[in-house]
């Protein structure tokens, strides 16, 4: 599938879109680029090469001095520019395979490598080197990783360089316990074909370069969470000897992406226990008070037993942060008081997800929460299996934007994503199932309000074959001049919904960007009814919309 030109350069890539698949996951939370080198498809041209890669659904591609010489004219690099953009090729390291021995003819390798979007020069190198290679890799702004039989050698000698040099490692001769040695040193990963146990290797490579959170956490304004610190690695496929490079490397990046997962859900699983909850003591006086008056003093249904409801606003990894994260936070805490429905517990550790510790708590309430909280399969699953056995789940505005790569997620809650326009917009929103103990108590059946209003693309989970829509946008009294490129052909825009999943309850509401929500009884009275729908003590009728009689 060619993909949109960028920068006036028509397309001739064939790969397939790359922005829900793992690998892509992997680049933006740690920094990995998967690709291959230019000399993995024997002897060809670097243009070929790279045609080749893009055919083996590789983003990225390393370029060796045997196809790619860095003594090229200008012309010739102008072109190899071209293919590259042709292609929308990465080219994020380039390797040397003998390390010039003058200094002039390196800093033109080196001058080479950066000139075409590489921020790392791969090469062999003996410990009496690195100190040159080092000055060298800090005038230029390039990274250095050393090729070594033994790169564990090399450590004393990289103690008192820069952090511009690291070392390469392949997985056939590097194991678990090398790996650790070499701390945060490994800058470029090649894997080897039938290599065991890549999962375990990825997830340590994970482990010796621990995340870190922003010092100013929890932000204040919309957006403010910042992604960790990563150290950008290459790691490069090599293909099986005898079989067609192009499917056996496209079938190794598709075994890759189910591999890495691991390592990505180690670092958000040590990002949620960094990640402390947003209070709401920061919040101004009034601000509060407003929040307080519009909180319903009764339960709506009298408790079967003492209920513990888990609140979650995990924003990981930079995922976007909605500053009226705390107002949220503050409503679920003051329904709880007020109405003695619930004890809420508010806490971001992932491991409260995990089977069978979840079972403590009657519901969980995911208030805002993105990023990829979910892409361990063992806690989507104990999610899952959670639900299904009698738990129950909630989730509000963002709730859909987070872990958007796994489906199972989007299935669960009824949607997945949501195109909008960013800090709402003015609209009108009707009720569509007055009748239902979570909406007989709004005054009007149809009224206006300013928020973001999520479009669920046909392409999603979103349908009302599934789902018991009770509150939706009406697209014939609101003007979506933000989004008429995300209109559904329905026009379909459920903003509010219910369902069951197995003997659980779902719901989800995506309205809930601005400070208004919090601050309108009758929304807080929707929540009210929420938490008692999920947490199994209102009863509500749960028959999806389309089978619903008219």
């Amino acid at each position: 599938m060619a993909q949109p030109g960028r920068s006036g350069v028509p397309s001739i890539s064939v790969r397939p879109p790359e922005q829900l698949r793992f690998r892509t996951t992997a680049l933006t939370n740690l920094g990995w680029r998967l690709g291959t080198r230019s000399d993995s498809f024997g002897a060809l041209t670097f243009r070929d090469a790279a045609i080749q890669a893009d055919a083996a659904t590789l983003p990225t591609i390393e370029g060796v001095s045997r196809n790619l010489d860095f003594n090229l004219a200008p012309a010739e690099i102008a072109k190899v520019k071209a293919t590259l953009a042709e292609l929308r090729l990465r080219l994020p390291a380039y390797r040397l395979e003998s390390l010039p021995v003058d200094e002039a003819t390196r800093r033109k390798a080196f001058a080479f490598a950066k000139d075409l979007g590489a921020d790392m020069i791969i090469t062999a190198a003996e410990s009496a080197q690195l100190a040159d290679l080092d000055k060298l890799a800090t005038e230029i702004g390039i990274n250095v990783s050393v090729v070594s039989p033994k790169p564990a050698s090399l450590m004393q000698a990289l103690d008192a360089s820069s952090k511009r040099l690291g070392l390469d490692v392949d997985t056939a001769t590097t194991s678990l316990s090398g790996l650790t040695a070499l701390k945060d040193r490994v800058f470029s990963v090649t894997i080897t074909p039938g290599t065991k146990n890549l999962a375990k290797f990825l997830t340590q490579l994970s482990r010796v370069q621990p995340p870190n959170l922003q010092p100013d956490w929890p932000p204040t304004t919309d957006g403010g969470a910042k992604k960790s610190e990563v150290k950008p690695l290459f790691i490069a496929l090599q293909p099986t000897a005898g079989k067609d490079p192009v499917a056996d490397l496209s079938a190794a990046a598709a075994s890759y992406d189910n591999d890495v997962r691991l390592a990505i859900a180690w670092r958000m699983d040590t990002l949620s226990r960094l990640s402390t909850i947003s209070k709401p003591d920061k919040l101004a006086t009034d601000i509060r008070e407003k929040i307080d008056a519009a909180i319903p003093t009764r339960a709506l249904a009298k408790p079967k037993k003492a209920r513990k409801l888990l609140v979650m606003d995990l924003c990981v990894n930079g995922g976007y942060y909605h500053a009226t994260i705390p107002q949220g936070n503050l409503a679920l805490e003051l329904i709880g008081k007020h109405t003695e429905a619930y004890t809420p517990v508010f806490s971001n550790d992932l491991s409260n997800l995990r089977y069978p510790a979840i079972k403590q708590f009657d519901a969980v309430f995911l208030n805002n929460v993105e990023g990829e909280m979910f892409i361990d399969p063992e806690l989507m699953s104990g999610l899952l299996r959670y639900v299904r056995e009698g738990g129950g789940v909630g989730g509000l505005h963002a709730a859909t934007w987070a872990s958007v790569d796994v489906p199972e997620y989007g299935e669960l809650m009824g949607s997945q994503t949501g195109a909008h326009k960013y800090n709402g917009e003015p609209g009108t929103i009707r009720i569509e199932e007055p009748g239902t103990p979570l909406t007989a108590h709004f005054a009007s059946k149809s009224f206006d309000v300013i928020d973001e209003f999520y479009h669920f693309l046909p392409g999603g989970p979103y349908s009302r074959d599934k789902l018991r829509v009770l509150i939706s946008m009406d697209p014939t009294k609101t003007t979506l001049s933000g989004n008429q490129y995300t209109t559904r052909p329905d026009n379909d825009y459920g903003m509010v919904w219910i369902r069951s999943f197995g003997k659980g309850r779902v719901f989800n509401c995506a309205l809930g960007h601005r400070p208004d929500f919090y601050q309108n009884p009758e929304m807080e009275k929707l929540l009210l009814a929420a938490t008692q729908f999920i947490l199994g003590d209102l009863e509500v009728d749960t028959t999806p919309s389309a089978k619903l009689k008219k």
